[in-house]
């Protein structure tokens, strides 16, 4: 359901800027880059956003009120092999899920989390993943979300000679 006074709408590419802008001020708010940082990653963002969205790489909601994008959440997909619990071969990743300041605590990014788990049934999928930040935390573990047993190793190398 959606909080009163609020509407969300599928993203299109003309909301590239929009969505790059407030992933852009999650990381800042979750302290994970300095508003410089994120500033200088806005028009790699932007436009990366743009292609996804116009492919389908990219799914994303916008969260309006008063016609001010004011949130939104967005979807991505990775292949994955069947097994017999899940038979798909593809797997959701929820990433971009973000509301200002001034939209907090008024139910707006559960009801953008419903959009996009109920687009994730549509698509028959089983498999949604995240990263939770210790802020989305309480509403994902309310929507059933559970920490992976399955802890992620990392390994970032350097450029290719």
């Amino acid at each position: 359901m959606t909080p009163s006074g609020w509407t969300i709408r599928q993203a299109g590419p003309d909301d590239a800027a929009v969505i790059a802008a407030q992933r852009a001020q999650m990381f800042v708010d979750m302290g994970d880059l300095t508003a410089d940082a994120a500033q200088a990653q806005l028009g790699l963002w932007t436009d990366w956003l743009r292609g996804a969205l116009a492919s389908g790489d990219y799914v994303g909601w916008v969260a309006e009120h008063d016609g001010q994008p004011l949130g939104g959440a967005g979807l991505m997909f990775h292949p994955k092999p069947p097994t017999a619990e899940d038979p798909a071969t593809l797997r959701a990743y929820v990433l971009n899920v973000y509301v200002a300041p001034q939209g907090r605590r008024q139910g707006v990014a559960e009801a953008l989390m419903r959009a996009v788990l109920a687009d994730v049934q549509e698509r028959g999928l089983r498999t949604v993943t995240l990263h939770a930040s210790a802020q989305g935390r309480p509403i994902y573990e309310r929507l059933g979300f559970v920490e992976s047993p399955h802890p992620e190793l990392r390994l970032t190398l350097g450029a290719a000679p």
